[in-house]
């Protein structure tokens, strides 16, 4: 019985190791996120794929998945690391760094969308209970699909990449009270509706007291002895066992998983294994989540576009148009540019995998009705199919409308905004740009400053920052707000005109922290150095790197 219960197991594996390693390529190959890779796949080794054409083709039972059990219990593993992953990227100062953009902007997008789309869906005769959960699923769009996009255009250093990354932020903090939401409406409470959620409440906030205190004394020792000590498989281990013990202590006080996964990578987040934690993972997030896309994409059911496809067209349509027209506007509100408000709206108007979730998670409680919850499935599936193309589309729309500015604007030094606590890049070549999608990213305000009319130009096209100014001017030193700014960075190939702006820049802040790039140790004696002054030689760093490198090949350490 064992063996054949592991057979099973082995060759349900042995399906998704083949979409990983051979089909999954082929979808990046073709520029097709994974995620909707995996969502395919569900669908046509699921029940509703090859499964209801075995009758007639016997030879497509080897290659469907009749049993799911296995599936959905490592698509759970997937969500849990998923938030763990997404509370490790959330840190404190990074929400008080973006707290305007994140809970202000974030939040009426998500506040105003599910009341229109759950008033929508309620005036088409649902229940206030699907309406509400419906609304705040669908008010949620897609974070695996378009953080892969800003990655790979290496947008998060523009204001629509900002804009976006925001709204995206305060929506994975939502699904945390949505959680809450689907275990209160899934309990038989009767007349104890206030204090069976009072009691909840008071359940959540205990947990996560018990584990963020817990965390704050234990974490720290632990890592740093092994980090010390031992290898990379007990820093592994010990990752791992902080994911169980946090989501275990919030299972068992009735609460999500997910939510203890959370908030384990929260405590992690402000530690200085926070980049390692995360290299060792990401891999096991991103394919136990494909799972979780599978075993979704399994649950489809094809027959419905086939019998209301009128219907479906049009729900996708309105809802992105919805999003969209709500996105739009609430970025004009937030005094976002026309372009910056465009891109981000269309970028977003897709629903994600936490609706998919939500919706998922409502039909195994009963609280929807299978067809309304077919509908919905196949309505968030079509959406985020579409995301790749929508995606070109509002980086064509953003650049469109950004270079049509161009004419009207030079984008001179006196033309930059008041602004405070903002990071100062003065060159914005390759360099410079890779620093700032960085900053960006960590949610830090940039200025960036380039004498390069053609690269001010093509950095504007990407909505990004920067203004037309030589830096050894006295009138581009002003406009950069240096006595308000926390740091300012040099990117220049021009040794000679570095020196010159470090002494300008000192003349104005003795202690703003000042970081220069040179191309050799030699630049560096032209400088006269401080304390609040790092210069960094770009051959000894990557000599440093590439050596590294050769070293772990040849099987030795640095």
């Amino acid at each position: 019985m064992k063996e054949s219960l592991l057979t099973d197991v082995f060759f349900q594996a042995g399906l998704f190791l083949l979409l990983a390693a051979i089909i999954i390529p082929i979808l990046r190959y073709a520029k097709i996120p994974t995620a909707l890779g995996y969502l395919l796949a569900g669908i046509a080794l699921g029940p509703y794929g090859f499964g209801i054409m075995i009758e007639h083709f016997p030879v497509l039972e080897q290659v469907s998945i009749k049993d799911d059990q296995t599936l959905t219990i490592l698509a759970e593993i997937g969500i849990v690391l998923l938030l763990f992953v997404i509370g490790l990227e959330i840190t404190l100062r990074k929400l008080w760094q973006m707290r305007n953009l994140v809970f202000g902007l974030g939040g009426a997008q998500v506040i105003i969308t599910a009341l229109v789309v759950g008033g929508t869906i309620f005036a088409w005769g649902n229940s206030i209970q699907v309406s509400v959960l419906l609304g705040l699923g669908l008010a949620l769009s897609s974070t695996a699909l378009v953080i892969q996009w800003l990655q790979e255009q290496k947008l998060f250093a523009s204001q629509a990449g900002r804009s976006s990354f925001s709204i995206l932020l305060f929506q994975d903090l939502f699904i945390i009270p949505i959680l809450l939401l689907l275990t209160i409406l899934s309990s038989d409470l009767g007349e104890n509706v206030v204090q069976f959620v009072s009691f909840s409440l008071f359940k959540m906030v205990a947990t996560v007291l018990l584990i963020y205190f817990a965390g704050k004394i234990l974490l720290k020792p632990l890592f740093l002895f092994a980090n010390k000590h031992g290898g990379s498989e007990v820093f592994m281990a010990l990752s791992l066992l902080v994911i169980v013990v946090s989501s275990y202590i919030a299972s068992m006080a009735g609460i999500s998983m997910a939510l203890g996964a959370f908030i384990a990578g929260l405590l992690l987040a402000d530690t200085q294994y926070r980049h390692e934690i995360s290299a060792l993972i990401i891999p096991f997030k991103s394919m136990l989540l494909g799972f979780f896309f599978l075993s979704f994409g399994m649950g489809i059911n094809l027959a419905f576009i086939l019998q209301q496809p009128l219907w479906l067209g049009l729900t996708v349509i309105g809802l992105m148009l919805m999003k969209a027209v709500i996105v739009f506007v609430l970025c004009k509100i937030w005094k976002q540019t026309t372009a910056v408000s465009a891109e981000s709206a269309i970028l977003l108007s897709q629903a994600g995998e936490f609706g998919l979730l939500v919706v998922g998670s409502a039909l195994a409680v009963g609280l929807m009705e299978e067809a309304t919850g077919q509908f919905t499935l196949i309505t968030i599936g079509i959406t985020m199919l579409l995301t790749p193309l929508i995606a070109l589309v509002s980086r064509r729309v953003g650049h469109f409308l950004e270079n049509k500015d161009h004419a009207q604007k030079n984008y001179h030094v006196s033309q930059v905004d008041n602004l405070n606590k903002h990071i100062v890049i003065f060159g914005f070549g390759r360099i410079g740009q890779g620093v700032a999608d960085v900053l960006c990213r960590e949610g830090y305000e940039i200025l960036g400053f380039d004498k390069s009319i053609e690269r001010v130009n093509k950095s504007r096209s990407g909505s990004r920052p920067v203004y037309l100014g030589d830096a050894v001017m006295p009138s581009t030193l002003k406009a950069a707000q240096l006595d308000k700014a926390l740091c300012a960075t040099i990117t220049l190939d021009d040794a000679a005109a570095t020196r010159s702006i470090i002494e300008s820049i000192r003349r104005i802040s003795s202690t703003i922290p000042i970081v220069v790039r040179t191309h050799n140790s030699e630049d560096m004696e032209m400088f006269d150095l401080d304390e609040h002054t790092d210069v960094i030689a770009e051959h000894l760093l990557i000599s440093g790197m590439l050596s590294e490198k050769i070293l772990s090949h040849c099987g030795r350490s640095s």
